[in-house]
């Protein structure tokens, strides 16, 4: 009897091993006094059942995922649902509390610009950050590792520091209002705003000791490949939001814009290559075109993906809604029967105050061989860039980089002609339409064209070796220049002296 007994306690045991879990000092088993219905005692060394529910609640927690340090008392149900809707809230709570800065990385990367941006991005919202003054604008603010955390509030998230921003607002009734203070006391509050964004950091925190630099939110446009690549891809985002985007006659591009002359210089392929999408127009939609030169490009969300009418400019990250600028109702004669909501659409003034493609400041800095009167903004960088590239194009291909002129242009050229033509030497000059006369000008524009390719290859060719020359190699040069030109000198002193018959 005893090993029977010995068995079936064994058994109980085992039984009780996967659906109870031992406890001991406070929280241990339930105590003697408990309901009946929650355990069953078949002998002094049984374990304690959990029952049916308790069960179902363990297997919730189970699937929840919550750890076993915050594992529920058996035995009582209201603190176990209490318990799971607590850890529910507080992990729910950090999720939104961390939402918001989920996207911005939380690392020391003075140099990376992705994360420059980002930073920037959180202060987009005009809601949470009105303008500032230059000194302690949201440039100067995200290049020390800040981002915006709420309502004119900024943190760092390697230090974990947050400081209010805020100059002449007060809070009247639970509104802000603005606040007129004398000039005096901004000017101090702004150099006081300054010197905080480097000394709110802790002591240890890296953004305290260096930040971002200046030159950090230029454009890199001078490698003719990579822009042209770039501009097709925000060509190709434009060209697909083609129902949404304005009239040609609802842009107003700067003075120096010119979409023709732009349009001749890019390659012959440009539209082509890589091929378009399938059902896209094969003509060249000049307004994506315009948009895309001037930086703009599809708006994507990163829930939705591409937002079908809206564009985006990737550097200060500004939204455009391009229906706002689209003339609803146009006649067949071209009259605008119903205007767009607004006016025109400037794409230069469109963008942030600080965003290159239209600050030549902010295109300037950090450039040492830029100087004040040539500053250019990034959109007028990548048109010269543009021009050089289809300038070169042409000398390589045997073109001429000129345009082609007009019959007239042709017989009567402006530019200054070589001495040893037709007309200096007395030779009749056969008129335009005659024979004679087209030969004429055909050899003279060919002559031309040589010496014009000819100037250019020994300028280039001028411009490249003097950058592999040194100062010392070219008084070594000068030098032995001089002493083989020596025994010449000596040679014809002389001849002239007589000495030599």
């Amino acid at each position: 009897m005893s090993t029977n007994a010995t068995k079936r306690k064994f058994n109980t045991l085992l039984q009780g091993i996967g659906s109870s879990q031992p406890r001991t000092g406070d929280g241990g088993l339930p105590s003697e006094t408990g309901s009946p219905s929650n355990h069953s005692t078949t002998s002094p060394g049984s374990t304690t059942r959990i029952s049916g529910a308790d069960v179902e609640l363990l297997q919730k927690r189970r699937r929840l995922g919550f750890p076993e340090s915050t594992a529920p008392i058996l035995g009582k149900r209201g603190n176990l649902s209490a318990a799971i809707s607590s850890i529910v809230s507080r992990r729910t709570q950090n999720q939104d509390s961390s939402k918001s800065f989920k996207e911005v990385p939380a690392r020391y990367a003075p140099t990376d610009r992705a994360d420059l941006l980002k930073r920037l991005g959180t202060f987009q919202e005009i809601t949470d950050w009105t303008p500032k003054p230059d000194k302690v604008n949201e440039v100067e603010w995200a290049k020390r590792g800040w981002v915006c955390h709420g309502k004119e509030t900024v943190r760092c998230l390697l230090c974990h520091r947050e400081l209010v921003v805020k100059l002449n607002r007060k809070v009247v009734d639970g509104k802000e209002v603005p606040v007129l203070v004398a000039s005096e006391i901004e000017e101090a509050l702004v150099d006081k705003y300054a010197d905080l964004i480097v000394a709110s950091h802790q002591e240890d925190c890296l953004w305290r000791k260096r930040g971002c630099d200046d030159s950090l939110l230029r454009l890199s446009l001078t490698n003719a490949t990579a822009s042209l690549k770039a501009l097709r891809e925000r060509y190709d985002e434009l060209l697909a939001r083609k129902a949404f985007l304005p009239y040609e006659f609802n842009l107003r591009l700067p003075e120096e814009f010119d979409l023709d002359t732009n349009l001749t210089q890019l390659p012959g392929d440009f539209f082509t290559n890589p091929a378009p999408a399938k059902g896209a127009d094969t003509q060249p939609n000049r307004v994506a075109l315009a948009l895309a030169l001037m930086g703009w490009q599809g708006l994507n969300n990163a829930r939705i993906g591409a937002v079908p009418n809206s564009a985006s400019c990737h550097t200060c990250l500004r939204r455009l809604g391009l229906w706002m600028f689209k003339s609803k109702e146009v006649a067949d004669n071209g009259e605008v029967l119903v205007p767009a909501p607004m006016d025109f659409l400037d794409p230069a003034r469109e963008h942030r105050f600080f965003c290159p493609w239209s600050n030549s400041q902010t295109q300037r800095q950090g450039h040492s061989q830029s100087r004040s009167g040539q500053d250019l903004p990034g959109w007028r960088v990548l048109v010269q860039t543009l021009a050089n590239e289809a300038h070169l194009r042409s000398v390589y291909e045997g073109r001429s980089p000129a345009r082609p002129r007009t019959g007239r242009s042709m017989a009567a050229p402006s530019t200054p002609q070589r001495p040893a033509t037709a007309a200096s030497i007395g030779t009749p000059i056969a008129t335009p339409g005659s024979a004679a006369g087209l030969g004429t000008d055909n050899a003279e524009e060919d002559e031309k064209e040589r010496d014009a390719k000819d100037k250019e290859r020994w300028a280039r060719l001028k411009r490249v070796k003097s950058l592999f020359d040194s100062k010392g190699s070219r008084k070594l040069r000068h030098s032995i220049s001089k002493s083989i030109s020596r025994p010449g000198t000596a040679h014809s002193t002389k001849s002239t002296g007589g000495q030599k018959e």
